[in-house]
């Protein structure tokens, strides 16, 4: 069954600053902000597509692509740099044959980086969905996910 995104906006059309939080449901509902709920947004809103595509960028929570189901955010603040949090990007990199900012296909995996996850500590430090891994090593993170994987079925 598919969505109507025109029933997800029209609460907030007649909101004052409505944009944000119809953007907010939008992405709930459909996981990310396509081309089309641009267009629609505009129209909706009285604005360009412009204005539009200011404001998802602006904020880091907005995607205009799906994101993998989960999320790896690799910590690339001094404190993990000095853990060797370069090599780990770099060997995760490599295993998922991804690019920083980029999903896989099969909308698994998404790799972010971020600059301070509170875990300096015990750096390098990555979060995969909600969940925070200090000392995290490639070893690590792929346990983490094959065993979150076998606690859904």
């Amino acid at each position: 069954m598919s969505i109507d995104s025109s029933n997800i906006i029209k609460p907030f059309v007649e909101k004052k600053g409505g944009l944000m939080p119809a953007l907010h449901a939008l992405q709930h509902h459909l996981g990310f902000i396509s081309k089309d709920n641009i267009a629609e947004l505009a129209i909706a809103f009285n604005c360009s597509q412009a204005e539009v595509i200011d404001v998802i960028t602006f904020y880091d929570d907005f995607r205009l692509v799906p994101i993998g189901k989960n999320i790896i955010k690799i910590c690339q603040a001094e404190a993990c740099q000095s853990q060797n949090c370069k090599q780990l990007l770099s060997d995760l990199t490599s295993y998922f044959s991804l690019e920083m900012g980029e999903t896989s296909d099969d909308l698994n995996v998404t790799l972010k980086e971020v600059f301070c996850l509170g875990n300096c500590a015990v750096g390098p430090s990555v979060m995969i969905n909600d969940t925070v891994i200090g000392e995290a090593t490639t070893e690590k993170i792929i346990s983490h996910l094959k065993n979150d994987a076998t606690q859904k079925l």
